[in-house]
Order: structure tokens, then C-alpha cells, then sequence
């Protein structure tokens, strides 16, 4: 196991040509621009992108963390927001939890730490909703430049090249020597520059495939790359007869590199197949309005605006359109959003349309109908209509809007050529004068 650690020579050549390499070449992103702010405005700023950026690619969040700014500079504008807003501004992101999760430390930092962020890792991970060690660790090294490690998704796999960690990722084992790592190789005089140097490289240099070994600023310090190179394979192979962190032979794919063979690649995860169906209710008034449900606290799409959506395990094979309608119109008459009972007889299919989670692929099968009852034109928290442009600029997810978009174009045309007559008529029907 020795083997796989980095020598005291090895770690500060690491440091020093990864913090050169850094210095030269990082990437300009708007979360690094900090124009001598404070600490505590770097922390927020370090803690919004970080929660953006997981699970979430660097060319989408950009756009989202810049508008994000702008609404919200520091701590205290973010804390007197609404829930609301923030979730309005945060649609599209998907895991919708890391924006709830700001908030709530927006809250908490003001009313706990009189709107100071609590600088030691501890507090950070056990008081601060959704921040983990590596979260953490990215707040406390970047803003307050303290020498604590990270570890994410480029990390791990810059270390596992390095030091040829080619055990289960699953395993603590596995997690607890890939966090030594990183606490051995942290430079104390710059930390966050370091460990940014680290998620850097990763994100545009060691990457999962094809990786730009010939430009690596550590290349001679990567086990994987010198034992690709055949510049040194000995100790390694004599380490991989009773290693628990050696890749194994029969864990290898052979249409990849050895480089890319680190680290293990983990078993995917199938999504699971679900089929819900969706009711569009729209009305008349002086446009286009459309009734949208708030989610329930709890669940995929929590707190975000929907539209009506019933959730099926039924064979839909075994189902004709007809009894497909039936179904729907009974379980919307026992829905308990409503006060009364709504007469939703006539709807109408307007097709289907697909949305990938990253744990459900998601079929919707959508239909539409025309709302006359004028109890429902009440709005509620959790009941309101929304005209087109409020809609696409509301709390909906990404799936509501392909929904939406789905279904628009035959609603117009219903409202002009169908039975509800054109909207010019139905304004003249409701103003004869």
C-alpha cells in the first residue's frame, strides 16, 4: 500500500507544478473573479457554485450563477428571499434540493452566526444544510485558506492515475485512502489556489476519456501514465499480487487506455421507467391562462409549480385511449387540491413527450381541457393560473416546460378554430358593449 502514496519529494514537486500550471493557464470563470472581496463574500460565492456545479456541467451553471448574483450579491439578500424566487431562478438545474439547501444556510448563517460564515469544517458540515467534507473543504481552503482537502469527481480521478487506485470507489476503504491522498498533497500556503489546481486539471486536462497526458504538468509523478509509457511498471505489478487497491486485470476494458482505465468505472445504475399522466386545464380570460398545482415538500419536483399530474403503474398496454380518459378524469374528481369536485369530461390528448432524471426516464402522456367552472378561478398558494410568459418564468421544471410546449401549439389552435370559438368571439361575448 506504500506504493501508492506519494513521497515527501513527490508531493512538493506536485505543488509546485500544479500551482504553476494553474497560475498559467485556469480557466477564467466567474465564481474565481473576486476583486479583493472579503472572505465572508468569497465563502458565499464559493458555496453557491460549488452547490451549482455538482452533478451540473461548468457551461451551464455560468449563466445561472451569474443571474444568481445579480438577484442575490451576499448572504443577507439571499436569506430575505422566498423560497419561491429561488427556486424560479434555479429551474432548469435540476436536484432542486441544492437550492433549498442554500437557502436554508442563508437563514441560518444570519441568524446563527449574525451573517458570518462559521469558519471551521466541522461547524461547516454539521450546521450547514447540504454541505458535505468536500463542499466544505472547497469553502474553508478557497475563502479562508485553510489547508483542508477536497475531493470530487476530477479529483478522484486525478489521484487514482497518479497512484494507480483501481479498487471499488463504493468501498470506505477506498474513499479513506483517496482522502489521505488529498490531505497528504494540500499545499498550506495556498490551499484553495491548490486544490482548484486539482479540480483544473481534471476538468480540462485528466479527463475520463482521452486524456491529455503529453501536456500534464505532472506526468512524471502519474503511476498510470508511466506504466502506460512502460517507464515503470515493476513495483506496481509486484504490488498488484496482494493489493486491495490495485486495478485488477479482469476489471480492465480493453477498448480504453490504461490511463483511462483509472479509476474503476462504476456500474451504472439503469433508470427506472415511469409513466405518469399530465392534464393542462387552460382558460379564457383576456389571454391564454393555465392552472398550475405547487408540488407537495416532499418528492422528485418538490415546492416547483406543476401541472396536473397523475402517476400511473398500470399496463398501459392493456389500456385504450378511451379508458386511458376515464382514468384520468377519476383520479383528477378525487384530487384534494381542489374544494369541489371539477367537471373535466371533454379533454383531449395532445401527445406525448420524454424527460430523463438521473435516476427515472420519464414518459408523459398529456391532455387538455377547457376550464368554464368560476370556482376555480380563485388562486391559492397552492393553486394559481399563469398566462404563457408568467409560466416560462415561474418555478417549473424542465420536464413541466416540455410538457408545456408539447401541448401550446394545440391549445391555440383549439382556442382559435375549436368549439370554445376564437378568442376575438369570446371577448365580444363577454363585452357585447
Amino acid at each position: 500500500m506504500a506504493r501508492h502514496r506519494f513521497s515527501k519529494e513527490e508531493i512538493l514537486i506536485c505543488r509546485r507544478s500544479l500551482l504553476a500550471w494553474y497560475d498559467t493557464y485556469k480557466r477564467k470563470l466567474p465564481w474565481r473573479d473576486w476583486h479583493d472581496a472579503d472572505s465572508n463574500v468569497v465563502a458565499y460565492r464559493v458555496l453557491v457554485s460549488e452547490l451549482m456545479l455538482q452533478q451540473t456541467q461548468v457551461a451551464t451553471v455560468i449563466r445561472y450563477y451569474e443571474t444568481w448574483m445579480k438577484q442575490w450579491p451576499d448572504i443577507k439578500a439571499l436569506a430575505e428571499a422566498t423560497e419561491d424566487d429561488v427556486l424560479k431562478c434555479w429551474a432548469g438545474l435540476g436536484y432542486y434540493n441544492r437550492a433549498r439547501n442554500l437557502h436554508k444556510c442563508a437563514h441560518l448563517i444570519i441568524s446563527e452566526f449574525d451573517g458570518e460564515f462559521p469558519k471551521d469544517l466541522d461547524i461547516l458540515i454539521n450546521r450547514l444544510p447540504g454541505v458535505g467534507r468536500y463542499t466544505a473543504g472547497a469553502v474553508s481552503s478557497i475563502a479562508f485558506s485553510q489547508p483542508n482537502p477536497i475531493l470530487d469527481g476530477n479529483v478522484i480521478r486525478v489521484l487514482s492515475r497518479m497512484r494507480c487506485i483501481g479498487s471499488d470507489l463504493k468501498k470506505k476503504s477506498t474513499s479513506d485512502f483517496l482522502w489521505s491522498l488529498a490531505t497528504d498533497i494540500v499545499c498550506h500556503e495556498r490551499p484553495g489556489d491548490f486544490n482548484q489546481s486539482l479540480m483544473e486539471l481534471g476538468a480540462t486536462v485528466c479527463t475520463p476519456q482521452r486524456p491529455k497526458c503529453d501536456i500534464c504538468p505532472v506526468q512524471n509523478q502519474c503511476l498510470a501514465y508511466l506504466q502506460q509509457t512502460r517507464q515503470t511498471i515493476a513495483d506496481i505489478e509486484e504490488c498488484a499480487s496482494n493489493c486491495s487497491l490495485c486495478l485488477r486485470s479482469e476489471d480492465m476494458e480493453s477498448n480504453r487506455s490504461l490511463v483511462e482505465n483509472y479509476p474503476r468505472k462504476k456500474a451504472k445504475t439503469k433508470q427506472r421507467d415511469e409513466t405518469s399522466f399530465v392534464l393542462i386545464l387552460y382558460r379564457l380570460t383576456r389571454q391564454l391562462e393555465f392552472l398550475m398545482i405547487k408540488q407537495k415538500k416532499s418528492g422528485l419536483l418538490s415546492g416547483l409549480w406543476s401541472f396536473i399530474e397523475i402517476n400511473t403503474s398500470n399496463d398501459l398496454d392493456q389500456m385504450n385511449e378511451q379508458t386511458r380518459k376515464s382514468f384520468v378524469i377519476e383520479e383528477i374528481q378525487r384530487m384534494t387540491v381542489f374544494d369541489k369536485t371539477i367537471n373535466v369530461e371533454n379533454i383531449k390528448l395532445a401527445g406525448q413527450c420524454r424527460h430523463l432524471f438521473s435516476h427515472i426516464d420519464k414518459q408523459y402522456i398529456i391532455y387538455y381541457a377547457h376550464c368554464e367552472q368560476n370556482d376555480l378561478l380563485i388562486t391559492t398558494k397552492q393553486m394559481q393560473w399563469f398566462n404563457e410568459e408568467q409560466l416560462q418564468a415561474s418555478a417549473i421544471s424542465t420536464a413541466m416546460k416540455k410538457v408545456f410546449n408539447t401541448a401550446l401549439p394545440q391549445i391555440k389552435l383549439k382556442t382559435s378554430n375549436g368549439k370554445n370559438g376564437t378568442l376575438d368571439k369570446y371577448f365580444k361575448k363577454k363585452n357585447p358593449h
